[in-house]
């Protein structure tokens, strides 16, 4: 059994991505986000799982908006691309990535 912080890092940058943890082909990331701060169109060859703590989060999926609030979960599929950014408060994130 092992526990991890998730310490807020916004205090010195409008976002914040980092590795929490990892096993096999799973990762676990950590994704801050300052209200208004985004992050630009991507994709990743993994499924992906996006659990919000805190705030809510728009992730723009090629022009169709979906808001994410702590009561809903999102998962995408592997090279699906998109944004996210920050509504009007500070968004916390986990980000769970699985490898097929």
């Amino acid at each position: 059994m092992q526990t991890y912080d998730l310490n807020n890092h916004l205090e010195s940058a409008p976002k914040h991505i980092g590795a929490l943890m990892g096993f096999e082909r799973t990762k676990v990331l950590q994704l801050q986000l300052r209200a208004g701060a985004f992050v630009p169109e991507h994709d990743t060859d993994a499924d992906v799982l996006i659990i919000v703590q805190k705030g809510t989060a728009v992730f723009d999926f090629s022009g169709k908006q979906v808001e994410l609030t702590p009561q809903t979960l999102l998962h995408m599929l592997p090279l699906e691309k998109h944004s996210v950014r920050a509504l009007d408060e500070d968004v916390e994130m986990v980000v769970i990535r699985i490898e097929r």
